[in-house]
């Protein structure tokens, strides 16, 4: 038996699924997804053409290297060598003003959405009866005020 009385196949299997779970790209088609080029150095192994002096011999009219002459020609060989080769991909990350969690891209509100939840980057939905820019106010409704809406969203910005 494995820990916790769970046999060792379910838990490679766990820890499996939690890796691949882990590895999900970003959808590129999500509006909170931004891509961009990026470039990378990959090394491989290419061929070329060597140059070598190649030696060869020729009759000729010379009697002390008893009609033998030596000529030279410049001749290649394929030979391989490293280099290293600049590739591009596309690199997708979250827009600004998002975070990553797991396979998406969520709002990131600075100030915490006390009684609501954040809908877009420093913007707060609040649930009804609250308000204020993190949704910590109390609203207060007295008997000459219009009912309360259902629920505010509050931006993080200032109003003029």
């Amino acid at each position: 038996m494995g820990v916790g009385g769970v046999p060792p196949q379910a838990l490679l299997w766990i820890f499996l699924i939690s890796f691949i779970s882990l590895a999900t790209p970003l959808n590129p088609d999500d509006p909170n997804v931004c891509s961009h080029w990026e470039s990378y150095a990959v090394t491989v192994q290419e061929s070329y053409a060597h140059p070598f002096d190649q030696v060869y011999y020729t009759r000729c009219t010379d009697i002390l290297n008893w009609f033998k002459c030596t000529r030279h020609r410049i001749s290649y060989k394929t030979a391989y060598r490293r280099g290293v080769r600049t590739m591009y991909r596309r690199r997708s990350q979250c827009c600004p003003g998002f975070f990553e969690s797991g396979s998406l891209c969520v709002p990131l509100c600075t100030e915490e959405c006390s009684h609501g939840r954040c809908v877009s980057p420093d913007t707060c939905q609040c649930e009804p009866g609250w308000g204020g820019r993190d949704c910590s106010s109390a609203i207060t409704q007295n008997c000459l005020s219009p009912p309360l809406a259902d629920s505010s969203t509050v931006t993080g910005e200032p109003e003029d």
